[in-house]
């Protein structure tokens, strides 16, 4: 069973353009696309879409092959690439160099130690971006981070009170808090 929580992502100030096209790609893609099949879709609104599906003449990793060498070309040389990937199935959508602020403690991890985190869902730069909802394959793109602090968070204090009883407890809570930082986010 998973907790729900809230989590903070601090980018930098040229990544709100990547934020809206994400959400103005959401907005327009109705489709749905099959697990099998990857799409890439414009953001423009006044171009065509572009979707890249299997053929029995070419195989699906061609087809991956190609759609990569487009998001290649159009992320800037992995400047504005942006990817979203999932730690204990909740998404993050990161930038190289942004600080990712988990509401947990990960377990054997001190600080300064290297991640590689590989179940990343979504990669895109500022025209297209490669979704598949089963995971992109870790051979395709290289997603690093960097532990830099386990710290807690500000102290409050919780007041549990049992019904018909006038009786209250009060707790005082300062959950654990891990904060990441991407090294490197490029594809391959």
């Amino acid at each position: 069973m998973f907790k729900s929580s809230i989590t903070r992502i601090c980018r930098p100030p040229q990544s709100n353009n990547i934020l809206n096209t994400l959400i103005r790609y959401q907005s327009t893609n109705t489709t749905s696309t099959t697990p099998t099949t990857s799409t890439i879709k414009p953001t423009n609104f006044n171009t065509t879409t572009t979707t890249t599906t299997t053929t029995n003449n070419n195989p699906i990793s061609q087809n991956i092959t190609d759609s990569i060498s487009t998001l290649k070309l159009s992320s800037n040389g992995s400047r504005d690439l942006y990817a979203i990937f999932r730690l204990y199935n909740m998404p993050y959508l990161v930038t190289k160099g942004d600080k990712i602020y988990l509401p947990f403690k990960l377990k054997n991890v001190k600080i300064g130690d290297n991640l590689k985190l590989n179940d990343v869902i979504t990669l895109g730069s500022t025209n297209y971006t490669y979704n598949n909802d089963k995971g992109i394959d870790s051979s395709i793109y290289n997603l690093q981070a960097n532990v830099i602090e386990i710290t807690r968070e500000p102290l409050y204090h919780v007041i549990r009170k049992k019904q018909r009883c006038r009786r209250t407890k009060t707790f005082n809570v300062e959950p654990f808090q891990t904060v990441l930082m991407i090294n490197e986010l490029k594809l391959n």
